[in-house]
């Protein structure tokens, strides 16, 4: 089953092009890691895939009504603060909310609890570590319940143990059926982590396609200018950034 539909996604900011004729599909079950520089248009890919600003060719996302897009698709946008002196529990179960769902609704519970924040149900979120407040809106994100999760560098800003914890359960997701897409630029945990990745690179898509095709020397030269390292190894795939290309 397809989740995301984009044709020939063309976006502007004011006279300039940041998007060109972007077409891709997502499925069922996929946890796709969308990498490239800053100012790539990664961030762009998604606010106009969601239909969050004007775009020219298509998006089916965008093509929803309020309330269809809502039960399609939740979105976790960059850099997130929480400014609400709400509890941790109140302001997940916005996500639920977002669905016509009840405040006590299970997926609440089983959101608190996949990140870590079960015990943290009752305090104020705005009172949270930054890390902490990050996972809670994750977890709002998660409460949610849609087949498909996008998420602009949700795990920026965590210490490399919830990192990881985080990639977990986007793969996670992945393997119960749904779809994840996530920006980031830890190219390890895209490679370790995510069953795709899409590579974005002056407002077009420069590969697409498992780690091991598309984190070559090649394109890591091209599009990031830096040699890497990989390897692969009983716990799963190595990659790692080692030196920029040039003086």
């Amino acid at each position: 089953m397809t989740v995301l539909m984009l044709d020939r996604l063309t976006a502007r900011r004011g006279p300039c092009e940041v998007l060109e004729h972007i077409s891709l599909s997502v499925g069922a079950g996929e946890c796709v890691g969308l990498i490239g520089p800053n100012g790539a248009g990664k961030t762009t890919l998604m606010r106009a895939a969601l239909g969050l600003m004007p775009i020219e060719g298509t998006s089916s996302l965008a093509s929803l009504s309020p309330i269809a897009r809502a039960a399609t698709a939740a979105w976790l946008p960059q850099s997130p603060e929480i400014a609400w002196p709400v509890t941790v529990s109140h302001l997940v179960a916005l996500g639920a909310m977002a669905r016509g769902r009840s405040l006590d609704h299970p997926t609440v519970d089983h959101a608190l609890d996949r990140m870590g924040l079960a015990a943290f149900r009752n305090r104020a979120a705005n009172g949270l570590s930054g890390g902490e407040q990050a996972r809670v809106l994750i977890a709002r994100a998660l409460a949610q319940d849609t087949p498909l999760l996008l998420a602009d560098e949700p795990i920026a800003g965590l210490d490399p143990a919830q990192q990881i914890r985080t990639m977990r359960v986007f793969r996670d997701l992945a393997r119960e059926g749904r779809s994840v897409i996530v920006s980031l630029h830890d190219l390890g945990l895209a490679a370790r982590h995510c069953t795709r990745i899409i590579v974005v690179h002056a407002g077009a898509i420069a590969a697409d396609g498992p780690a091991e095709a598309v984190l070559t020397d090649t394109l890591m030269a091209k599009v990031f200018g830096v040699t890497s390292y990989r390897a692969e190894t009983a716990a799963g795939p190595v990659f790692q950034p080692m030196d920029t290309v040039g003086p």
